[in-house]
C-alpha cells in the first residue's frame, strides 16, 4: 500500500461579524465506549471545539472579561475528563462539549468535534462532528 497523505480539513471561517475561539485537539483520558473492556479503562479522546461570538464591531478590548475564554471550558472538559462518568457514544460526550461551550451567553453556536483516537489502529481517530447553536430566548432577543 503507498503512504496515504494525511486527511485535511478546510478551515472554520467565521462570518463576517463574529470572531471563533478555538480549542484544537484537546487531548483527554474518559470512560467512554459500549464495549465491556472499555467501561473499564479509561481511553483518549479528541475534543476541539470552535466557539463561534458575536463581535460586530471588532473589539480592541484586552481584558479577558470582554472575552469568551477557552481555558474557562478547557478547565470543565479537564473536570468532566477527571471523573469516573462513562458516556457509550461520542455523541453522548459531543453533546456534553457542545453545552459547555454554549454555558457561557456570549457564544451563539459551536461546532464540536470528538473522536477516539485509539479504538481503530489504521485511523488517526474515529468519532462525530455536530453543530449546535443557542436557543433562542430573552439574552440574544429571541
Amino acid at each position: 500500500m503507498a503512504d496515504a497523505m494525511p486527511m485535511t480539513s478546510a478551515p472554520i471561517i467565521p462570518d463576517v461579524g463574529q470572531r471563533c475561539v478555538i480549542i484544537d485537539d484537546l487531548r483527554l483520558a474518559f470512560f467512554i465506549g459500549v464495549h465491556e473492556h472499555e467501561k473499564k479503562a479509561r481511553q483518549e479522546v479528541s475534543i476541539t471545539v470552535y466557539m463561534f461570538v458575536v463581535d460586530a464591531a471588532g473589539s480592541t478590548s484586552d481584558d479577558l472579561d470582554d472575552h469568551v475564554s477557552y481555558s474557562d471550558v478547557v478547565d470543565k472538559l479537564k473536570e468532566r475528563a477527571a471523573s469516573t462518568r462513562h458516556v457509550n457514544l461520542v455523541e453522548t460526550l459531543a453533546e456534553e462539549v457542545a453545552a459547555l461551550a454554549l454555558a457561557d451567553a456570549r457564544v451563539v453556536s459551536a461546532i464540536v468535534d470528538v473522536r477516539k483516537t485509539e479504538i481503530i489502529p489504521q485511523a488517526k481517530g474515529v468519532g462525530v462532528i455536530i453543530h449546535r447553536r443557542r436557543r433562542s430566548g430573552p439574552a440574544d432577543g429571541g
